[in-house]
Protein backbone atom coordinates (compact mmCIF):
# COMPACT_ATOMS: atom_id res chain seq x y z
CA UNK A 1 0.00 0.00 0.00
CA UNK A 2 1.46 3.40 -1.09
CA UNK A 3 1.45 6.55 1.15
CA UNK A 4 1.19 9.79 -0.04
CA UNK A 5 1.23 12.90 2.25
CA UNK A 6 0.96 16.12 1.21
CA UNK A 7 2.67 19.80 2.53
CA UNK A 8 1.63 22.78 1.75
CA UNK A 9 3.85 26.21 2.15
CA UNK A 10 2.24 29.16 2.81
CA UNK A 11 3.18 31.56 -0.01
CA UNK A 12 4.08 35.03 1.60
CA UNK A 13 2.32 37.17 -1.29
CA UNK A 14 -1.29 37.10 -2.98
CA UNK A 15 -1.95 35.76 -6.52
CA UNK A 16 -0.95 39.36 -8.32
CA UNK A 17 2.26 39.74 -6.25
CA UNK A 18 3.30 36.42 -7.78
CA UNK A 19 2.21 37.80 -11.10
CA UNK A 20 4.00 40.89 -10.76
CA UNK A 21 7.30 39.49 -9.62
CA UNK A 22 7.07 36.46 -11.76
CA UNK A 23 6.61 39.26 -14.96
CA UNK A 24 9.97 41.06 -13.52
CA UNK A 25 11.75 38.25 -13.19
CA UNK A 26 11.28 37.01 -16.97
CA UNK A 27 11.97 40.67 -17.91
CA UNK A 28 15.14 40.50 -15.90
CA UNK A 29 16.53 37.58 -16.98
CA UNK A 30 16.03 38.27 -20.88
CA UNK A 31 17.51 41.61 -20.22
CA UNK A 32 20.41 39.93 -18.66
CA UNK A 33 20.88 37.59 -21.67
CA UNK A 34 20.55 40.55 -24.28
CA UNK A 35 23.96 41.71 -25.59
CA UNK A 36 24.49 43.81 -28.59
CA UNK A 37 22.44 42.05 -31.26
CA UNK A 38 21.83 39.40 -29.60
CA UNK A 39 19.33 38.23 -27.50
CA UNK A 40 15.59 38.82 -26.74
CA UNK A 41 14.05 41.86 -28.06
CA UNK A 42 10.39 42.86 -27.35
CA UNK A 43 7.95 44.29 -29.77
CA UNK A 44 4.92 44.43 -28.19
CA UNK A 45 4.12 43.38 -24.52
CA UNK A 46 0.23 44.72 -23.36
CA UNK A 47 -2.69 43.44 -21.50
CA UNK A 48 -5.30 41.68 -23.36
CA UNK A 49 -9.22 40.09 -22.35
CA UNK A 50 -10.55 37.21 -24.00
CA UNK A 51 -13.70 34.82 -22.80
CA UNK A 52 -11.57 31.91 -22.35
CA UNK A 53 -8.37 32.93 -20.88
CA UNK A 54 -9.76 36.20 -18.57
CA UNK A 55 -7.44 39.29 -18.26
CA UNK A 56 -3.66 38.40 -19.03
CA UNK A 57 -0.84 40.06 -20.88
CA UNK A 58 -0.12 39.62 -24.65
CA UNK A 59 3.64 39.51 -25.48
CA UNK A 60 5.53 39.77 -28.99
CA UNK A 61 9.16 39.15 -29.09
CA UNK A 62 11.92 38.39 -31.20
CA UNK A 63 14.57 35.76 -29.68
CA UNK A 64 18.49 36.21 -31.75
CA UNK A 65 20.04 33.16 -30.95
CA UNK A 66 23.64 33.67 -32.87
CA UNK A 67 25.53 32.62 -29.73
CA UNK A 68 23.34 29.62 -28.87
CA UNK A 69 23.09 28.13 -31.75
CA UNK A 70 25.48 24.82 -32.03
CA UNK A 71 28.39 25.42 -33.87
CA UNK A 72 27.93 22.81 -36.69
CA UNK A 73 24.63 24.76 -37.57
CA UNK A 74 26.44 28.27 -37.42
CA UNK A 75 28.69 27.09 -40.14
CA UNK A 76 26.08 26.65 -43.03
CA UNK A 77 23.54 29.09 -41.87
CA UNK A 78 24.04 33.15 -42.28
CA UNK A 79 24.19 35.08 -39.12
CA UNK A 80 20.46 36.66 -39.36
CA UNK A 81 18.88 33.07 -39.77
CA UNK A 82 19.14 32.16 -36.36
CA UNK A 83 15.68 33.76 -35.14
CA UNK A 84 12.76 32.81 -33.88
CA UNK A 85 9.72 35.10 -33.31
CA UNK A 86 7.46 34.18 -30.24
CA UNK A 87 3.65 35.34 -29.02
CA UNK A 88 2.68 34.42 -25.77
CA UNK A 89 -0.90 34.86 -24.02
CA UNK A 90 -0.17 35.09 -20.43
CA UNK A 91 -3.20 35.23 -18.40
CA UNK A 92 -2.30 33.12 -14.96
CA UNK A 93 -2.23 29.94 -14.63
CA UNK A 94 -3.46 29.71 -18.67
CA UNK A 95 -0.56 30.30 -21.13
CA UNK A 96 -0.75 30.20 -24.92
CA UNK A 97 2.24 30.54 -26.86
CA UNK A 98 3.45 29.87 -30.15
CA UNK A 99 7.04 29.97 -31.64
CA UNK A 100 7.95 30.64 -35.13
CA UNK A 101 11.09 29.79 -37.03
CA UNK A 102 12.55 32.30 -39.12
CA UNK A 103 15.50 30.14 -40.05
CA UNK A 104 13.56 28.30 -42.94
CA UNK A 105 12.24 31.29 -44.61
CA UNK A 106 15.21 33.33 -44.49
CA UNK A 107 17.52 30.26 -45.55
CA UNK A 108 14.50 30.04 -48.80
CA UNK A 109 15.26 33.05 -49.57
CA UNK A 110 18.86 32.96 -50.23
Amino acid sequence: MVQIKEFRIVMPLSLEEYQVAQMYMVMKMQQQSTTGDEGVEVLQNKPFSDDEFGEGQYTSKVYHLQSKAPSWLTTFAPADALVVQEEAWNAYPKCRSGLFLIFFQVLYEY
